[in-house]
């Protein structure tokens, strides 16, 4: 009698290791799922409204930059207002990126910038591409800006 209540001792207690065990592996494995999911979806999302965010700000700063070229095409030398804007969204470009570079985990830069002027000396608008790289996203966009300053 003593061994038959040993035995059904023995069976419980290897059955309630196992239930042990078998209830652990199912709480390792969907926290590694929910940690998984976390990483998979958050990188990505941030990213990319961090792309949406710096072409809106690259769009507003040249937008401004174009009118005070417009404003100060007189008093510079004889270079067209065409080349004065270049030269300035280059300059902006360099700025740009050295003052992103501490604060955002991407490259930005402003590439092929072709500005177009009208005939009384006032600039249409330019064509420039803006290119953000990061390590979970790579976006270009060709963007059009006016002149105009909020």
């Amino acid at each position: 009698m003593v061994t038959r209540r040993r035995e059904r001792a023995q069976v419980i207690l290897i059955g309630a290791v196992s239930l042990a065990f078998i209830i652990l592996g199912i709480v390792v494995v969907f926290n590694g799922v929910l940690y998984t999911e976390t990483l998979s979806s958050g990188g990505t999302s941030q990213s990319a409204s961090d792309a949406d965010v710096i072409e809106h700000e690259i769009d507003q700063s040249i937008g401004c930059l174009l009118v005070e070229v417009e404003d100060q095409s007189g008093a510079s030398d004889n270079s067209t207002l065409e080349d004065q804007a270049v030269a300035n969204i280059s300059a902006f470009n360099t700025a740009y990126q050295n003052t992103t570079a501490h604060s955002t985990p991407a490259a930005v830069n402003i590439r092929d910038i072709e500005a177009t002027a009208n005939s009384d000396p006032t600039l249409e608008n330019v064509n420039v591409t803006v290119v953000y790289d990061s390590n979970s996203l790579s976006h270009r966009r060709d963007l059009t800006i006016q002149p105009r300053c909020p």
